[in-house]
């Protein structure tokens, strides 16, 4: 009975570990790529789902504090590139999404607290089930210098927190940290419509666990690719 206590001990463990690790942006936020108060070439998807060519000024990914305009809370569109104006500014429930550069974003009830309301979220997995970014300055933020030699990637991990967020339906996300032990009941209800899957997950089989979940939503999204 010990060992068994001890074994369940070490899993939630790993788990609460594994859910609270600090997490790095997948994206290339380096000046060189995307460089904040620069027009780069785009679109806006609106309401009924129609694409608008143009351009989108860079912003920070996030806001400093949460007070201003960023990535996360507007996008300033132009028609043209030459445009002194911009053509319009959109929050995130006035359309579903916008790309920027190599960045797509997507407007889903996630604004990083208890609060849901609609902000655009970086798209880093698309698919049926679709995984997302979400940033937040850390304390220091206005105090962390980049050092010598340190990559870009590095000195962003210092003074942002990211958060992954998954959504199959945009006005549903759940933070991937929450899924941590009721993995095994809730990822099941997000593929039903592959009950192979959706029973090995609840079956906690080797390779359909928590810490397995990328690859789950990966094999996910390439079946039902395929009902297509």
């Amino acid at each position: 009975m010990k060992t068994i206590l001890l074994s369940g001990a070490v899993m939630l463990l790993s788990v609460m570990t594994y859910a609270q690790e600090t997490i790095s942006s997948t994206a290339d936020w380096d000046p060189k790529v995307y460089e904040v108060g620069k027009k780069y070439p785009g679109y806006v998807i609106t309401l009924d789902g129609d694409s608008i060519q143009g351009f989108l000024k860079a912003k920070t990914r996030c806001s400093n504090g949460g007070l201003g305009a960023s990535n996360q809370n507007e996008a300033e569109f132009y028609a043209h590139e030459e445009d002194k104006k911009p053509t319009a500014k959109y929050k995130p429930g006035e359309i579903k999404g916008y790309k920027i550069a190599d960045k797509v974003y997507e407007s889903i009830n996630y604004s990083g607290g208890l609060l849901k309301k609609p902000n655009f979220n970086l798209v880093v997995t698309d698919g049926a089930i679709r995984v997302y970014e979400w940033y937040a300055t850390k304390d220091n933020y206005n105090t962390v210098v980049k050092q010598s030699g340190e990559s870009w990637k590095a000195f962003d991990a210092r003074r942002f927190d990211t958060k992954i967020i998954i959504a199959k339906d945009p006005t549903a996300p759940m933070e991937h940290s929450s899924l941590g032990l009721s993995f095994a009941k809730k990822m099941p209800e997000l593929i039903a419509d592959n009950p192979d899957m959706a029973q090995k997950v609840t079956n906690k089989e080797s390779g359909y666990k928590f810490l397995n979940m990328f690859a789950v939503i990966d094999e996910y999204n390439k079946w039902a690719a395929s009902q297509k």
